[in-house]
């Protein structure tokens, strides 16, 4: 195997906090997330905000059996604390799994294009696609930091 399939295969559960470029918003993303424990450390050590870490504990569970029994990914959001979280399954490199991201990015955009005011400004929606994609991935294929 080639160095970015053995990184990945070592790597196919992440959490990390992925910023959004200019706009203030961050998201939570969890990869192949199986534990409830280490998720709460996570949150900790990051110093999320409670409301935040509250929310994200109570419904990890469910986001975890709606990806085990029918989706390959899953955008959550919460008004109420201003908290996103993007759940995928545990990393693999195909089309599919890449699709799926790019999928769930397009939602992150379409929500945030409503939050941010920018419904009719389509290039800004595209150069925030862009940027997340690239960013995520990059972070996926350890070729980024987290």
């Amino acid at each position: 195997l080639d160095l970015l399939e053995k990184y990945m295969k070592k790597n196919k559960e992440m959490m990390f906090v992925q910023t959004c470029g200019t706009y203030s918003n961050e998201i939570l993303v969890l990869v192949g997330a199986t534990d409830k424990n280490k998720l709460f450390r996570y949150l900790k050590k990051t110093k999320v905000r409670a409301d935040f870490s509250k929310w994200v504990l109570e419904d990890f569970s469910d986001w975890k059996e709606t990806i085990k029994s029918e989706k390959r990914g899953l955008f959550c959001w919460n008004k109420n604390v201003e908290g996103l979280v993007l759940f995928l399954r545990p990393l693999k490199n195909d089309w599919e799994y890449w699709e799926t991201l790019m999928h769930e990015i397009q939602h992150i955009v379409q929500h945030l294009a409503k939050c941010k005011g920018m419904n009719d400004e389509p290039e800004a929606q595209a150069y925030l696609f862009e940027f997340l994609f690239r960013s995520i991935r990059r972070k996926l294929q350890g070729t980024d930091k987290i």
